[in-house]
């Protein structure tokens, strides 16, 4: 499950799954995703596991977020 994080917040980390890889979002979705991290209200951008960025290399650009209400699309 993608996972959004701002420039500052950086890398999520001592999570259970392993965010290696950096996406911004598409132009056509909303500038209204923010950092997962808590107490931070910055513009987020896309986390990657290992297993999404196959599927991003294979063309897939929409992943859903924690929250399972929203899904993003990277370029």
């Amino acid at each position: 499950m993608a996972i959004a994080r701002c420039e500052t917040c950086g890398r999520p980390q001592g999570l259970k799954q392993d965010y290696s890889y950096f996406h911004s979002l598409a132009s056509s979705v909303s500038k209204n995703i923010f950092c997962g991290s808590q107490a931070c209200g910055k513009r987020g951008f896309i986390w990657l596991t290992d297993e999404e960025e196959k599927q991003y290399l294979c063309g897939q650009r929409s992943f859903r977020l924690p929250n399972q209400a929203v899904h993003v699309q990277v370029t």
